[in-house]
């Protein structure tokens, strides 16, 4: 019973020293990161929604367009931000290093001064209100934080935050313009049914139209083909009786004039 009991008493031991190691990994790495947290993610995730809801504004549809995405719209943000970046953060940039005569730093000349400043006094106090004497130690060092890294950040959400968030939010515009271009093909397709449908009309409507304007011609040769044919038995009738016309010998035994094959 004894040795169960130190065997307990030693795993209760162990657990509570590796529970306390790791809080304390944990607050040390918070405290270590914090500062480099709020100055370099945070401005990273800003930027990058930043970068990336801009990229989405310029391409969506334009109006009176047809509802597809304008991705053209990526060829003129895209360069216009890269611009910007290169113009407000590396610019006439006035960072530079000081040796001595052995080629030790001696100093750093930074842009923005206030900007390093401020990055050192927060994580001076973050690092000083620590319960690690390392930490406490290191707040008194002074780190280089100025518009230069900042643009670093920068060129971290133009080529790697801002697009990550521009595709997700792009992510279904492959369906939604398949859609459209569904309903426009549809929609073409219905017009040029009603194109063909119409067109089929009209070439009904001037074969109809010919053939009661053939049939009018038709009937009016026919009309005409009766006139001549009752004019010509007039003629017959006259030319049979009339006393001045010769007559043939033929006329004797066929019986008239108007039986002979001559006429």
């Amino acid at each position: 019973m004894s040795d169960q009991g130190n065997d307990h008493f030693t795993n209760m031991v162990l657990t509570i020293l590796v529970v306390g190691l790791a809080i304390a990994g944990v607050l040390y790495a918070g405290f270590l990161f914090w500062p480099y947290l709020v100055f370099y993610v945070l401005p990273l995730a800003i930027g990058s929604l930043a970068v990336g809801g801009i990229l989405r504004l310029a391409t969506i549809p334009t109006e009176g367009g047809n509802g597809l995405n304008n991705h053209k719209g990526l060829a003129v943000a895209y360069p216009i931000l890269i611009l910007i970046v290169a113009v407000v953060f590396f610019a006439d940039s006035g960072r530079s290093t000081a040796l001595d005569k052995k080629g030790n730093v001696t100093g750093v000349f930074l842009d923005w001064p206030k900007v390093n400043k401020t990055f050192n006094e927060y994580r001076s106090e973050t690092y000083a209100a620590s319960p690690f004497k390392s930490l406490n130690a290191a707040a008194r060092e002074a780190v280089v934080y100025d518009r230069v890294e900042m643009g670093w950040i920068a060129l971290w959400c133009l080529f790697l935050g801002g697009p990550a968030f521009f595709w997700y939010l792009a992510r279904f515009d492959g369906d939604s313009d398949a859609e459209i271009i569904k309903k426009m093909v549809l929609e073409g397709t219905k017009r040029e049914r009603e194109r063909v449908l119409e067109k089929e009309k009209n070439v009904n409507q001037v074969v109809a139209a010919g053939l009661a304007e053939m049939s009018g011609r038709v009937a009016k040769l026919e009309r005409e083909r009766a006139a001549i044919l009752s004019e010509n038995q007039i003629l017959k009738a006259k030319v049979e009786f009339s006393p001045d016309v010769p007559k043939p010998p033929e006329t004797a035994k066929t019986g008239g004039v108007l039986d002979s094959d001559i006429l």
